[in-house]
Formats: structure tokens, sequence, C-alpha cells
């Protein structure tokens, strides 16, 4: 049975011969070559390459953000991305832009009939050290009420079109050895937008309690863009779409999650699986109050599931709260790859108890959470590879 399989029977519910075992490799390997310390033995070999070494499947459910070229992510600032692995390419019409550099700062300007909006965004060294594939996002295109008229004017000229060709790709290159995801969006609905990527989280709530109808009108600027691509991704070749990521109970808190995040995932959940289709959301974060909004959410896949130690709930919670429900992807804390956090013994032994007790478990994808850190052992990834093959 090929990793492919795995993943797509254990979604569905279907028995498979072990548990799928697929790592987030990418920001171990960025950290690594940029600091280099990658392992002689992996020198110059791609992240599939790397898995089929490391014999896990070859994690490709959030493409790599530093993997671009011209302009795929000069509109970074409002969340707009043109990747080409990505099923669809967004361009900006009737808005002027203006790009500059301050040493790893890129800052742009907008140019619009309703006003300026000028977005910064970096890469710090030790984001670098990290791996980190997303910049730090120096200045948010909000923050003052008369920056809303602009940012709208914005999204409500996107012009969306599908992109199917890097993707394929994409799917290609990873072959059997995982399901290649189509990703759509890390936020997912537009008042989530605004929050994740458009304004300060206290800017945000402020705006919300002050101008209500301020945010709620960019909601509706921001709406077509996210009708587009949830169209272009249940029309599209993928089987399994990813749409919303980084919620937390203190932030997504319970009431707003139930309001304005749960109603948007239900109905393209609904929407996909009418098309034999499959939705992931990226889960991490505190998400002991959020449990049963998930539940009723719909969707199919909780990705990057962080348990205790790194959040409050236990990994056991997760798999009783999911059970015939939810394909939890994750399970791993990333502190268990690290010496520094975990000693040698302590690693072992609760790998070696995770999967003697939920090794055989249904809807279960066996994962790092987040990713696999720039401080994790080679020898530790090696370790539960081979405990994988000898338990499950």
């Amino acid at each position: 049975m090929t990793d492919r399989e795995r993943v797509m029977k254990t979604i569905r519910g279907e028995g498979v011969d072990r548990i799928p075992w697929i790592p987030r490799l990418d920001f171990w390997h960025r950290a690594r070559v940029h600091q280099g310390s990658l392992p002689s033995e992996l020198a110059g070999l791609t992240l599939p390459q790397i898995a089929d070494r490391l014999e896990v499947g070859c994690y490709s459910s959030i493409p790599d953000f530093t993997d671009c070229v011209g302009d795929e992510m000069v509109d970074r600032g409002l969340g707009i991305f043109r990747l080409e692995p990505l099923p669809y390419r967004a361009e900006l019409k009737n808005v002027e832009r203006r790009v500059s550099q301050a040493g790893r700062e890129t800052r742009v300007e907008y140019h619009t009939p309703m006003g300026v909006v000028r977005t910064a965004y970096t890469f710090t060294e030790e984001m670098l050290d990290a791996g980190a594939s997303m910049s730090w996002q120096t200045l948010l295109p909000i923050r003052a009420p008369e920056d809303f008229a602009a940012v709208g004017y914005i999204f409500e000229n996107l012009e969306v079109r599908p992109q199917w060709e890097g993707y394929l790709a994409r799917r290609e290159a990873v072959g059997e050895r995982g399901v290649a995801v189509g990703w759509l969006s890390g936020t997912a609905c537009p008042i989530h937008h605004v929050m994740k990527e458009l304004m300060t989280v206290e800017t945000f709530f402020y705006a919300l309690a002050d101008y209500p109808e301020k945010i709620f009108r960019l909601c509706e600027q921001i709406a077509p863009f996210f009708a587009a691509i949830r169209r272009i991704g249940a029309e599209g070749p993928a089987e399994v779409l990813l749409l919303g990521a980084n919620y937390d109970d203190s932030i997504t808190y319970p009431k707003f999650f139930a309001q304005h995040i749960l109603p948007p995932l239900r109905e393209y959940a609904a929407e996909l699986h009418g098309r034999g289709k499959y939705l992931m959301t990226h889960t991490d974060g505190e998400n002991r109050r959020l449990m049963p909004l998930y539940l009723d959410a719909g969707f199919d896949i909780a990705d990057s599931v962080c348990p205790r130690p790194m959040t409050r709930l236990s990994l056991e919670e997760y798999l009783d709260a999911f059970a015939g429900h939810v394909t939890i992807w994750g399970g791993i804390p990333s502190t268990l790859l690290c010496v520094d956090s975990t000693p040698e013994d302590e690693f072992r032994r609760s790998i070696d108890g995770l999967l003697a007790a939920h090794g055989r478990r249904g809807r279960f994808v066996l994962g790092v959470s987040d990713m696999v850190t720039a401080d994790a052992e080679w020898s530790r990834l090696e370790y539960i590879t081979e405990r994988v093959n000898q338990i499950c």
C-alpha cells in the first residue's frame, strides 16, 4: 500500500496496513541548509527524496512560501499569493503598486482612487535560522478607519482565475508518496482574513466594537475573492482542499468561531463532499473550547494537531473527540524531537507509548506538530520510522 493510498483510506475511515507516517520536513530542511548543518547524506536531495531516505510519506499540504520567483509574494501584506503550486492566480487590477527594499524588508505602496495602502514584511536572521516559510509583517495595511476603503477597493479589483499547472506538477513529483493538497487560503472566510492578514488582533477587535460597519463592508468586498477560490478548488482535480488555519480558543473564541468561521467551513465541506472531495483545515493552537464546534463544522482532516505539552489538550482527548468523524494529522509534539527539550529515554518512551496505544487507530495520520523544527534530531525521526514499521 502506498502512502497516498494510506492517507486517502484513512480519511475515508477505511482500514490500512499501517499508520501513515508523514512529518512536515520543510522548515527543518530550510533551516539546516541555511545553517550549513544538513546531514551530509542528505545534501542535494529534494524533499521527496529526503522523505524516501527516511522511509516516510511526503508532506505536501502547505506550500513553501519561500519557493517563489518574481512578484509571487509581493502582495503578502494583503494575504494574496501567486505561487505556482496554488490552484488559482489572483491579479490586482486598476491599482498602482510601488515596491521598494530596505535591507531584508520589502515595502509596498498601493495607490488607489480611495487612498494609499502601505504594507511591509521581512525575514529576520532568527526566522531564517528557524526555517520560516512566511515573512513577518512589519506594517499591516489597516491601521486606522480611513484605510478600510482603499483596501476594500483593492479586493474589489482582484481578478482570480484557475491555475492548475503548478499543482499538477507538484502532484506528479509527490506521486504515490503522499497526497498533494490544494491549498486555497490560510484564512477560512473574509472576516478571518481581515483579523489575521490585514490588522493586528487588538486593532481588529477595537474596530469590531467601535465601527463594525467598516469591518462588515470590507468583508462584503473580500467575499468575491473567497467565492472564486472556493469554486476553483471545488471544480479542480485536487482530492483534498485546505481552507483556513491557526485557530485559537482565546482569539477565534467559541462565539466568534461559531458565528463567523464555522458556517463557511461547514458550507464548503458539504460542497466538497457532494463532489467526492475532502476538506482539510489547519487546527494548530489551543483548541479545547473549539472541539465541539470543529465537529459541527464538518471538515474531514484536522491538520497539525499539536497536543500536550505544547497545548492543554492531550492526544487522547483529540482522538476520542474526533473518533469516527475527523482524521487527525499530527500528534507528535515537535519538542519530543529536540535534545534540549526531551532526553533520549523520555523521547523513546513517549513514541513507544504513543504507537502502542494508537498505532492501529483509525483516522490518524502520524505527523510532527506543527512541523519538524530546526533543532530536531535526524536520528529521532529515524527511530520513529523504525518503531512505526515494527509496532504497526
